[in-house]
């Protein structure tokens, strides 16, 4: 019996970089530099922000906690929480699009114009960087009723065509974001193994003021939370305090409500 062709492949392979400094047409140096803090930033610190906020709500809203506890619970039990079990919570996908709907965490996008364009009666000439900004769209009040308010609902089925593509977050066409499936698998998983870990938090720090940095990101947040003894080892009933953000330096750019 022939020997499968491909029994070398995992000796080979050296990893993502690997593989394109070694592909017909390999990146260069400063590309592949590119694509690593791209792969940081998108990857990383848009989600961390995104759950930094969303925990910061919840902290805020007893009845947004309750609904996010009881939905696992109906869904699983007490076994880990598996891929396909996300399609079943689709309370927690409201929760975390509310968040990403009022904190971004993209604040502005750039775009270069590919050719000569009439935009609202402006003329935008080819090669000129268009600006625009996700976070204030979704900030507009003809857009999205209350835009300050922390609303999970306005996410159900019956209410969300009112608002039908205008949830810009990952972008739209052909340029939206290659990883949006990945980042709702990733925070969904990560959240509900937060409510399971975690009894109760609190916010201990005063309410976090949005800033604009690559990130739209507290300036300041702490949390205290009390271990669930069912779910890991330690049965102290201290709580720890969580330093989610830690506080920033002075810091004289404009935050996005100041844009």
């Amino acid at each position: 019996m022939a020997g499968c062709p491909h029994a070398a492949a995992p000796e080979e392979q050296t990893g993502l970089f690997g593989t394109l400094l070694t592909a017909e047409d390999p990146l260069t140096r400063q590309q592949l530099q590119d694509e690593a803090v791209t792969l940081l930033t998108g990857a990383i610190g848009t989600t961390g922000t995104t759950l930094a906020w969303t925990l910061c709500e919840i902290s805020r809203h007893p009845r947004v906690e309750r609904r996010l506890r009881e939905e696992p619970a109906t869904v699983c039990g007490d076994r880990p929480l598996r891929y396909g079990d996300l399609e079943h919570l689709p309370y927690a996908r409201r929760v975390l699009q509310e968040a990403i709907r009022k904190y971004g965490p993209a604040w502005l996008v750039t775009r270069t114009a590919t050719r000569d364009i009439d935009l609202g009666g402006h003329l935008v000439p080819r090669g000129a960087d268009v600006v625009r900004s996700p976070y204030l769209h979704q900030h507009d009040p003809e857009v999205f009723a209350d835009p300050d308010a922390f609303d999970p609902d306005r996410w159900t089925p019956e209410n969300v065509s009112a608002t039908r593509g205008s949830f810009l977050a990952f972008g739209d066409g052909r340029r939206k974001c290659v990883g949006e499936n990945f980042a709702w698998a990733e925070l969904q998983i990560i959240l509900a193994t937060i409510l399971r870990t975690w009894q109760s938090f609190e916010l201990t720090s005063p309410a976090p003021r949005p800033q604009a940095v690559v990130t739209v990101k507290p300036d300041r947040l702490t949390m205290e939370f009390r271990r669930n003894a069912a779910a890991t080892q330690p049965t102290s009933e201290s709580p720890s305090q969580a330093v989610i953000v830690p506080e920033a330096g002075p810091d004289t750019r404009p935050t996005p409500s100041d844009s």
